[in-house]
């Protein structure tokens, strides 16, 4: 190839990838997906246009940052809902890339299908002609697992508590993010076990709960020897690896040691205001000393 083909070669190569940047995005190397097996569309349909329409503009929005997108499109029997739901450590710009990139993949994997399901390692997209949102699903669950301990007893003895305490404060979780991580150490390999939950915000906090229950029940049936192990579901997922995997912005700060400051001096001839927390506090010291008087 002569020296002017090849200059020209690296320069429509450089062209491509400025004008249309997806392309160089990276694509998770293990890639989970399901298609529903209930009902089918043709690709010209109302309701495919609606759904094509969707998943093109489900993370065009640059307000939300918190990486959960919920949106719909069309109406009445073609009306058809769709989410995304990042790891909680992403960027809003790489959220928005994993979302976009699953999503249109999803599309491409079930091309008639009414339902479906797409795991990226850091992001999950999905879509459905049934409303989703709110709605817990456990169904389907697909696992990845890498690794075998040496010690089962030991290592589900750790694991017990750990994931006990993820579960209670991923579903405690606000409006936009329930998620949680943690550490337990495994002194058989002599390793950290790092864990995460997370549920997707529009859930109840009991649905939360129950659908980690039930992350955590598949774990026990197929994965518990592993040392890695992906638990994913359409509403939650579960994870543990030797290595941590999350960013530190997930790793919350322990609580200060250090007593509170002590409220200031009342003015002179004034009686300091009381938040109810005080007032329920003086009240039990009263109750208590009455009850043992």
């Amino acid at each position: 190839m002569s020296t002017s083909r090849l200059s020209l070669f690296f320069f429509y190569a450089i062209l491509i990838i400025l004008v249309n940047p997806t392309i160089n995005a990276q694509r998770d190397p293990r890639v989970l997906h399901e298609c529903s097996t209930t009902g089918n569309v043709t690709s010209n349909s109302t309701l495919r246009e609606n759904l094509n329409t969707l998943i093109s503009t489900l993370s065009s929005n640059t307000q939300i940052d918190y990486g959960f997108y919920n949106f719909t499109a069309g109406e009445g029997t073609n009306k058809v809902y769709a989410t995304g739901l990042c790891r909680a450590d992403l960027s809003p710009t790489d959220c928005r890339s994993c979302v976009n990139m699953s999503a249109h993949e999803l599309l491409q994997l079930c091309p008639t299908q009414k339902e479906g399901v797409m795991w990226y390692m850091n992001c999950t997209a999905r879509y459905s002609n049934n409303s989703i949102f709110g709605v817990m699903e456990t169904k389907p669950t697909r696992a990845l697992t890498s690794g075998v301990v040496s010690n089962l007893t030991e290592f589900n003895a750790v694991l017990k508590p750990l994931f006990r305490d993820l579960r209670f404060r991923a579903s405690a979780g606000g409006i936009f993010r329930k998620i949680a991580v943690g550490t337990a150490y495994y002194k058989s390999d002599n390793y950290t076990i790092y864990g995460l939950m997370q549920c997707s915000p529009d859930l109840l906090e009991m649905d939360c709960s129950n659908c980690l229950v039930e992350a955590q029940s598949s774990f026990q049936d197929c994965c518990s020897k592993y040392s890695g192990v992906r638990i994913l579901a359409p509403s939650c997922n579960l994870r543990i690896e030797r290595e941590q995997f999350y960013g530190s912005t997930l790793v919350e700060s322990p609580p200060s040691l250090s007593p509170p400051p002590l409220p200031p001096p009342p003015t002179k001839g004034t009686f300091p205001k009381r938040t109810s927390s005080e007032l329920f506090f003086y009240i039990s010291i009263i109750s208590y000393t009455l009850d043992n008087y």
